[in-house]
């Protein structure tokens, strides 16, 4: 069975349709994922309050469901379950976060929070997906990073055109406690995580709170700079929204 399963998700080769940053593939999934975003929101300008909150909803709820779903499906098509994928990131956490927080009373508070850092986090790795492997053809790995971040986005979207967020600035502490928050599991996950055992080496950067994302500030000095820099970064976008 899983020799049939491995079939089905592993990578196939084909010599075409790279997808790699800023090439045609790239590009072309930029284009899909705002004309899909585009319709939809068009579709549903006119519809209910009630409608549009479904929408919001259901696509949170595909996100949060692809994101465990991939827990399940990695070892078909890696072998194993990468370590990468722990809810550490602003992206993979959001999709938890966002879920929960239009499930339960305690995070509805930090609803308009965890949308927004959902959302700046996505548009982020689309502009930039140096994170996905480089597939000459058909890969499970990227077909599943490029639909979940494309609903992440959406939901962002979606939430903001439909006046589905509280937008005040008065709120705006829950931001710096989700942010402030989301860095400080960050930065102790990556020293938990990272380390060397026999042959097992991993050096894990979650959050972007031990490196730099394109690790131009000096080691010597970075962890004491990326950290704070994170947090006035993506509290400042969450501010400009």
């Amino acid at each position: 069975m899983y020799e049939f399963m491995n079939k089905i998700f592993k990578d196939y080769d084909t010599g075409t349709f790279t997808f790699k940053a800023f090439e045609l593939c790239h590009f072309i999934y930029l284009f899909l994922i705002i004309a899909a975003i585009t319709i939809v929101t068009l579709l549903f300008l006119k519809k209910s309050k009630e409608s549009q909150t479904k929408l919001i909803n259901i696509t949170v709820g595909l996100a949060f469901g692809l994101y465990i779903l991939d827990f399940f499906l990695m070892p078909f098509s890696e072998g194993q379950i990468s370590i990468d994928k722990l809810p550490f990131h602003v992206c993979t956490s959001m999709s938890i976060m966002c879920f929960l927080s239009r499930k339960t009373k305690f995070f509805a508070k930090f609803k308009t929070a965890f949308s927004l850092m959902g959302l700046i986090g996505a548009i982020m790795y689309i502009s930039y997906p140096a994170g996905v492997a480089e597939a000459d053809g058909y890969s499970y790995l990227i077909i599943q990073t490029v639909i979940y971040h494309g609903f992440m986005i959406a939901q962002g979207v979606f939430s903001l055109v439909f006046n589905d967020l509280d937008l005040d600035y008065k709120k705006m502490p829950y931001d710096l406690i989700a942010i402030a928050s989301l860095a400080l599991i960050a930065f102790v996950a990556n020293n938990l995580y990272s380390g060397t055992l026999g042959d097992y080496s991993q050096d894990f950067n979650w959050f972007f709170v031990k490196h730099d994302a394109l690790y131009i500030i000096p080691d010597d000095i970075d962890v004491y700079i990326v950290p704070f820099a994170m947090v006035i970064v993506v509290f400042g976008l969450c501010a400009i929204v």
